[in-house]
């Protein structure tokens, strides 16, 4: 009969003496050092799949970080301090000498929030290893559980490190093993600087040199010799490490082995209310769902409290290996500007505010923001010997925008008080970079924008760094008006003025119809053609017209691909597709591409680009977005950072401000919702939308001829609700009703699309809007497949416009593939250009050419 019994790793931070472990029974029916199993939950946004060794995971908490593969390698840091690398584990049969890698013969992993369960399956025995990190707690713990026929000896090996991030660095690290403590000691002459690791159920089996660190694995043995008598229990293993006293260190260790599941309750608990407290989604796309989820605990996993700097957003973490970052595992101001307008999408207010907070420490005496700060920067002089922490000029402006973007959702006034001496400094450098006098921040003298090296950094101006330096324009006056400063606000109203006009007669290329990707300082366009562009349309900066065009050009084949949309054209003799900068796939500007597809109402493009992103999700770090993909194909560089921030933004923004087009201005007391849903989605809901102290919940359903949404309200009377889907080009919207009233309703045709408002003022909690439409036929999005490595082969929509008499749709596919396009009312449908019409669906075949590739095609559909 199969037996079945468990281990647990813990981690924690210090040297301890021999401690007792919580819920042990009897010595002599139980194995010494173990203690009862508990249960590990699986909620339903839990990832399931065969795992891949050198794939990356991670389990993190605010102050200690697991990072590794799915072999159940990993890594240990006690911010800042790296611990040790290299873990592993291998199992010896009986008196066996031979090892079984656990990398060899790894079969699953399963991913939640507060645990990863990686499995471990061999023909006489299958071990299942938990791993959890506690939210708050400088440690980590590994549940190992073992269902074996045999005894069975575990070998845990690691490399001591004892190192604090990159530049910094200390000597004279030691190890060795205190059998008392059934753990290594890892330490330093100063008595500042520990790590632990460690089982009270195993032995040590390593000789460990004298005021040095061996160059081989420090190992240790956990010997179940009898398995049944760790049948239904957990081993601890346990990690830990920091700065401080060895005291405080051991504290943690003894708390963390004497009872892991108060921590791992704790960090059950604190999902649960992530989850709960921050708005969600419902739609009918289950992975898009998932992947909204899991963008929460991304980002919630990058807040890092660091002892010697404070509480801050980390920009990314990864493995670091033999070297000493953890992925971007620093403060980054920009990042953490730009990760928060996801997070205020969100209602993660306080981590918002927290983190803005944190970035004011490092404001330089001349008003510019700090772009970089190391998490080791407590052990070194940072901003005076190292050159990195201003070099870029977009983090400045980006701090005044995302202040506003949080002051607008949350109506906090008091942040903005405390914050505007910081805010006019930063705003007042902004001004005094513009050496020419048109208006618009220079690279040349502020720093680095879009790009950080090669051919194009050389120029006056980019169009990411001015469309930030716009907005930032525009958010300042609302800002000074905020906190009672009227001169302040005329001010920046004619900077606005100024800056708005300059960017649109610098940057548009009417020959490209495109916004350039930068000028010269001769005033000349560097007409290449970007996704920069779209941070600018996604604000709404620009001519409408011009606009329309550029949308149109970011959605082609030269930009957009299955997994997203290109940092350049792949016609552009720059175009490299494993150049960082020149090519690649970014996640996080194909969120802004998306989100300015929708801001226009460009819908189907909008929605292609966020699942293009939201795919992402699973396809790599489960749970995580990666930071960069070839421009070529479907995968990732091998520089990339396996979870990275402001690639989750590219799941987020679009989510939330573009397909939901939810948005709030609380001291106006007005909330919005802009659906632009596909046609074919029946019904969606959001609940727990966040606005100063009001909570919003809005249910769309969708009938032939009737868009219907009931919007509940807590605290929220009084406050202006705003409801304007956005539906295909072609749709006539007759009517709207408020509460079974007859309502005002407005119409406001684009090119792409048809939005129809209405709007009351909430009073009692709930509200019902129904708007009455005449349809018309609608393309639904197209059905992309794509795996990793897979090359670009998706169909692209570049525009669908509808005249009331025909529908036309300008597509890009590959030339000679077949293709078909699902459509709603098909018999509306009276004749067709450029397809075959087969029941509900367009079917077409894009000629061969000799040049091969993507090619354009045109379809019609004359309506009757």
């Amino acid at each position: 009969m199969r037996t079945r019994w468990v281990l647990i790793l813990v981690v924690a931070w210090t040297v301890s003496p021999s401690i007792g472990i919580g819920r042990t029974t009897a010595a002599d029916s139980t194995m010494p050092g173990t203690i009862e199993a508990f249960h590990i939950y699986k909620p339903s946004m839990t990832i399931d799949k065969p795992a891949q060794p050198f794939t990356p995971f991670d389990k993190v908490g605010r102050k200690f970080a697991v990072l590794g593969e799915e072999s159940g390698t990993f890594e240990a840091w006690a911010y800042p301090l790296k611990l040790f690398r290299n873990f592993e584990f291998s199992f010896y049969l009986k008196n066996s000498t031979r090892p079984i890698r656990a990398a060899d013969i790894v079969r699953r992993i399963s991913v939640t929030p507060a645990a990863t369960t990686i499995t471990y399956v061999y023909q006489s025995f299958t071990v299942r290893a938990v791993y959890v990190t506690p939210v708050s707690t400088p440690g980590a713990m590994i549940l190992l559980s073992v269902d074996a026929v045999v005894p069975l000896k575990i070998v845990c090996g690691f490399l001591p490190v004892l190192q604090p991030m990159w530049p910094a660095g200390i000597g004279g690290q030691y190890a060795y093993w205190d059998d008392g403590m059934k753990a290594y000691i890892i330490s330093e002459p100063t008595g500042e600087n520990h790590g632990i690791v460690g089982s009270p159920a195993a032995t040590g089996i390593s000789y460990t040199p004298a005021h040095m660190l061996s160059d081989y694995p420090n190992e240790f043995t956990i010997d179940v010799a009898d398995p049944a008598r760790v049948r239904d229990r957990f081993i601890p293993v346990c990690i830990a490490g920091g700065e401080g006293k060895r005291d405080a260190v051991n504290a943690v260790y003894d708390s963390l082995v004497a009872d892991p599941e108060k921590y791992y309750e704790a960090a059950v608990q604190h999902y649960a209310a992530l989850e709960k407290n921050t708005l969600q989604i419902e739609t009918p796309v289950r992975d898009l769902n998932l992947a909204f989820k899991w963008a929460k605990v991304a980002y919630d996993n990058l807040l890092v409290d660091n002892p010697d700097l404070g509480k801050g957003l980390v920009a990314g973490l990864g493995v670091s290996g033999t070297s000493g970052r953890p992925g971007f595992g620093w403060f980054f101001g920009g990042d953490a500007y730009i990760n928060s307008f996801s997070m205020s999408s969100y209602g993660a207010f306080d981590v918002v505010r927290d983190a803005l907070a944190f970035t004011e420490k490092w404001q330089r005496a001349d008003g510019k923001m700090a772009h970089e700060l190391s998490q080791g920067a407590g052990y070194v002089d940072w901003f005076h010997k190292y050159g990195y922490a201003y070099i870029h000029a977009d983090t400045t402006p980006f701090y005044i925008d995302a202040v506003y973007d949080y002051y607008r959702l949350t109506g906090d006034r008091s942040f903005v008080e405390k914050s505007w001496k910081s805010l006019t400094k930063a705003y007042d450098w902004c001004l005094s970079t513009d050496s020419n006098g048109d208006g618009l921040m220079d690279n040349s003298k502020a720093g680095l924008g879009a790009l950080e090296f090669g051919s194009l950094i050389n120029i006056q101006s980019d169009v990411y760094l001015s469309a930030i330096w716009v907005r930032a324009t525009y958010a300042m006056e609302r800002l000074a008006n905020a906190v009672g400063d009227p001169s302040y606000a005329a001010k920046a109203k004619i900077d606005y003025a100024r800056a708005a006009g300059a960017y649109e007669r610098d940057f548009w290329n009417p020959n490209g119809k495109y916004y350039s990707y930068a000028f010269n300082s001769r005033g000349e366009k560097v007409n290449v053609l970007t996704p920069w562009m779209s941070v600018g349309l996604s604000w709404g900066i620009g001519d409408s017209v011009h606009s329309d065009e550029a949308l149109e050009q970011l959605a082609s084949s030269q930009l957009a691909t299955d997994w997203g949309v290109r940092t350049i054209s792949d016609r552009s003799s720059y175009y490299d597709p494993l150049n960082y900068n020149y090519g690649t796939v970014w996640p996080f500007i194909t969120g802004w591409a998306s989100v300015a597809e929708f801001r226009h109402g460009f819908s189907l493009q909008g929605y292609g680009m966020l699942m293009s992103t939201a795919r992402h999700t699973f396809d790599n770090e489960q749970g995580d977005v990666t930071e960069v993909f070839s421009g070529a194909s479907n995968v990732w560089l091998g520089e990339a950072v396996s979870h990275q921030g402001f690639s989750t933004g590219g799941v987020v923004m679009p989510l939330v401000r573009g397909l939901f087009g939810l948005d709030g201005d609380a001291s106006r007391m007005r909330v919005t919702f802009a659906p632009q849903f596909p046609a074919n989605w029946d019904s969606a809901s959001a609940s727990n939308y966040r606005v100063g102290e009001a909570s919003f919940s809005f249910r769309f359903a969708r009938m032939e001829n009737v868009v219907k949404v009931v919007v509940n309200g807590v605290n929220a009377d009084g406050y202006d609700v705003v409801v304007s889907p956005v539906l295909a080009p072609g749709t006539v919207v007759t009517s709207a009703t408020l509460n079974g009233k007859p309502a005002h309703v407005t119409t406001r045709p684009g090119s792409q699309s048809v939005e129809a408002t209405a709007d009351g003022i909430m009073a009692g909690g709930a509200m019902t809007f129904e708007f009455s439409c005449r349809p018309t036929v609608e393309i639904l999005p197209p059905e992309i497949e794509t795996t990793t490595g897979d090359a670009d082969h998706g169909l692209k929509i570049v525009s669908v416009t509808n005249d009331g008499r025909e529908l036309l749709a300008v597509v890009e596919g590959l030339a000679g593939r077949r293709y078909s396009l699902k459509v709603m009312n098909r018999l509306m449908i009276g004749g067709v250009d450029g397809a075959a019409l087969n029941g509900s669906e367009l079917d077409f075949e894009l000629p061969n050419t000799a040049s091969g590739g993507f090619a354009r095609h045109v379809i019609r559909l004359r309506l009757q």
